[in-house]
């Protein structure tokens, strides 16, 4: 007999059957034996995944004759052991599915080779033994990577959860770091890149950290970052995180997308990008009293580089004392109605262009001349011209658009 005549036709009988079909019925042998996985969608759905990608992987390595300790283990099938273990859930479950699953597939191929009369018995039983012998070396090979995947992240799980690692994140933030590369490994996290803080909370709700962890590592994938992001609980509904990204602007612009298209996110303040090691906190304290602006304005998601929000982190500090300046300085065109704000956004957009009717115009879509009117008719509603007080109009129509108008007695609004 051909010493490769075995694994040709486990090759040929993986190859004619419904990879969906046998996967299927691996995750449900699994989900049989480990009856909880099914409580948590997100979980089965992780561990179906885990082993659509692992039959794939199978087929391939053994349609291609990859030797095994070449084979790698497929992004999916580590993604499964992250989940289990942010659910704390024991790693003996992790072994557990893929010999589930092993057994599974050798009984499916063993009755298609029972039903392959092409084939001569003893090629059929020699087939069937190098199926065993193979499936094993696989899953060694397989599960020691899963259980590497799963203690790291359990670590990383039980660190945030216990507050070690936000005590060295806080001493990265604000003491002494001699050593850059020693405080990255002891945060896992890479200081020396580039970097995107931000603030991520929710209103309301029991213990929402481990949503929150979800979402900024599905966030982390939307704007292609270079690692997992860094995430630190500040209390049970907020989280201080940092993405590593390659390129600031262009990443700030992706999440932005991502979190307006997302089904039920949180609140976000995203930093401005941020360099090395004064860039990983620069960005941090940045999105911390951006929080402020969104507090006080209600606002579910503001990023730091867009206009007037730098400075309406400086007014936030006192609110209400902002309003009641900026109505001092705009008159009567602080007026609540939509002619009014109107007449603010053209006027705002008028002195930010350096008085140019023509790119004011551009950007309202509206003609030159209707500019010119608007312009006109808001200094007649704010009672005089503008001369020196050039720069006190721009930033009191930056308080007025941001923080809305002064209500007495709700100076935070």
């Amino acid at each position: 007999m051909d010493p490769d005549a075995p694994r040709s036709l486990i090759a040929r009988v993986l190859s004619t059957a419904s990879r969906r079909e046998v996967a299927d019925a691996m995750t449900e042998r699994i989900a049989a034996d480990l009856p909880g996985l099914r409580d948590d969608d997100a979980i089965f759905g992780s561990l179906a995944a885990s082993v659509e990608a692992n039959v794939e992987n199978v087929t391939h390595a053994i349609v291609l004759d990859v030797p095994v300790e070449r084979i790698e283990v497929p992004l999916a099938a580590l993604e499964y052991p992250r989940r289990v273990a942010q659910r704390g859930l024991a790693a003996t479950s992790l072994v557990r599915a893929y010999y589930l699953g092993q057994q599974t597939m050798i009984a499916l191929i063993g009755e298609a080779l029972d039903a392959d009369l092409e084939a001569a018995k003893e090629l059929r039983e020699a087939a069937l033994r190098w199926l065993v012998g193979w499936s094993f070396d696989y899953n060694d090979v397989v599960t020691r990577r899963v259980l590497d995947e799963y203690e790291a992240e359990r670590a990383a799980w039980v660190d945030a959860r216990s507050g070690a690692r936000t005590v060295r994140v806080l001493e990265v933030l604000e003491g002494e770091v001699p050593n850059v590369a020693a405080a990255s490994a002891s945060i896992r996290y890479p200081l020396r890149g580039s970097h995107i803080g931000l603030v991520v909370w929710y209103a309301e709700g029991v213990d929402e950290v481990e949503r929150i962890e979800r979402f900024l590592r599905e966030l982390g994938d939307a704007v292609g970052a270079l690692g997992p992001p860094l995430s630190v609980a500040v209390d049970r509904l907020t989280a201080w995180a940092w993405l590593p990204v390659s390129q600031g602007d262009a990443a700030i612009a992706t999440a932005r997308e991502f979190i307006v298209g997302a089904a039920d996110p949180p609140r976000v303040v995203l930093g401005p990008p941020g360099e090395a090691l004064e860039g990983f906190r620069a960005t941090n304290r940045s999105a911390r009293e951006v929080r402020r602006v969104a507090d006080a304005t209600g606002a579910s998601l503001l990023v730091a580089t867009d206009p007037g929000v730098g400075l309406a982190a400086l007014v936030a500090r006192d609110v209400g004392a902002a309003r009641s300046w900026a109505d001092g300085v705009l008159g009567d065109l602080t007026g609540a109605n939509a002619a009014d704000e109107r007449l603010r956004s053209t006027l705002e957009i008028f002195l930010r262009t350096g008085g140019s009717f023509k790119a004011t115009a551009e950007q309202q879509l509206m003609h030159a001349n209707s500019v010119k009117y608007r312009v006109r008719r808001a200094l007649q509603r704010r009672g005089r011209e503008i001369a020196d007080d050039r720069l006190d109009v721009e930033v009191a129509l930056a308080v007025r658009r941001i923080f809305g108008p002064h209500a007495p007695g709700n100076p935070a609004r």
